[in-house]
């Protein structure tokens, strides 16, 4: 759990909304109230706060009330990765957008700055339609059902 918490710190996530993430994803049912949590992972009632609070914000948990208890339950999304990358794909469209004004702000003479920031803007503009189509490719990969998401084509499985 802890490699797997590692390799979501390593693409951006906090550290421990990273740990606190990885113990909701294994376990058995995907959920987990924020006591468990706490329990599962020995941190305080108030990081395990923070933790679900961003999670649920960017859209990797769900917040869901538990009936009969004051209690909520911290349970993954249903195939939360396409909206990851809808995300990101936004973030590039500003990540463009930004290094377009900004270009403007340099004086004429700052080739070099300029020049970067035009490369960083490319860049932005070349990945973002890619993400976009990835989201979409998988959404009718998956509404196609496969009886083995392994047996796709490409996989390493």
């Amino acid at each position: 759990m802890e490699r797997l918490a590692s390799r979501f710190a390593e693409t951006g996530l906090p550290r421990m909304s990273a740990r606190v993430f990885a113990a909701v994803l294994v376990s058995p049912s995907g959920a987990l109230t924020a006591a468990e949590i706490g329990e599962f992972l020995s941190i305080s009632s108030g990081t395990v706060s923070t933790a679900v609070q961003s999670l649920v914000r960017i859209g990797l948990l769900n917040r869901e009330n538990q009936p009969g208890s004051r209690r909520d339950l911290y349970r993954v999304r249903e195939d939360p990765w396409p909206d990851v990358f809808a995300i990101r794909s936004l973030w590039l469209r500003e990540f463009a957008k930004g290094a377009m004004e900004d270009i403007e702000l340099l004086d004429e003479s700052n080739t070099g700055g300029r020049a970067r920031l035009m490369d960083m803007r490319d860049f932005g503009l070349f990945v973002m339609p890619k993400l976009e189509q990835i989201v979409v490719d998988w959404r009718e990969y998956r509404a196609a059902d496969p009886a083995d998401p392994s047996d796709a084509e490409g996989s390493s499985a």
